[in-house]
């Protein structure tokens, strides 16, 4: 019979986010491995690497955003659900303050090229399901759906809000910046119309 688990992929990983928050990008594998209650061999036999151990957690703390970006981009009319969609940023940012950090780990782009090969196939899909959801979104908002109302809906659910974020991430995102971001994807994305 196995022995029982003691420290699993997912507890060295939630040690990580917080070692992230705590430390910045530049955390120790020895702070990663004491914020996780576990020992450094022990991040390690489930870690081949500090790179890897990243990595996967930025995989986790996409798709752990991606919920409830997905999400509120379906529900309600288009106007509301974009507004609901851009929303999700700031919430999620003050909710899940590790995960937010932990995105700003890495950009997609640059991990299409640089993440380990087993990493590659996670990485080049990670985005696939919020493509399909912001496609629908944009059809159902604009009667027709163009690059620009795509670039558009873009601005308005995603880049604005994250400006409007991104210098709080990690510490406490203000009340008002919910204001800015529900105002900025409605007049953004009504330029579509």
């Amino acid at each position: 019979m196995a022995r029982p688990e003691k420290f699993s992929a997912d507890t060295i990983l939630d040690g990580a986010a917080q070692a992230i928050l705590a430390h910045g990008r530049t955390a120790t594998m020895s702070q990663i491995a004491h914020s996780s209650g576990a020992p450094v061999g022990s991040v390690y036999y489930r870690f081949s690497s500090r790179d890897e151990l990243l990595i996967r957690l930025w995989i986790r703390s996409v798709q752990h955003f991606q919920q409830g970006f997905i999400a509120a981009s379906s529900e309600g009319p288009a106007p509301d659900a974009v507004v609901a969609t851009a929303l999700n940023i700031p919430r999620f940012c003050r909710e899940h303050p590790a995960d937010a950090m932990a995105l700003t780990l890495y950009r997609h782009a640059d991990l299409l090229h640089s993440a380990p090969p087993p990493l590659r196939a996670a990485v080049s899909t990670v985005n696939d399901d919020v493509r399909a959801a912001v496609k629908n979104l944009a059809r159902r908002r604009y009667t027709a759906v163009d690059e620009r109302r795509m670039s558009l809906l873009d601005a308005a659910i995603r880049q604005c809000p994250y400006g409007l974020v991104r210098p709080f991430i990690g510490t406490s995102v203000p009340q008002w910046v919910d204001d800015a971001v529900a105002a900025s994807a409605r007049a953004i994305a009504a330029l579509g119309d």
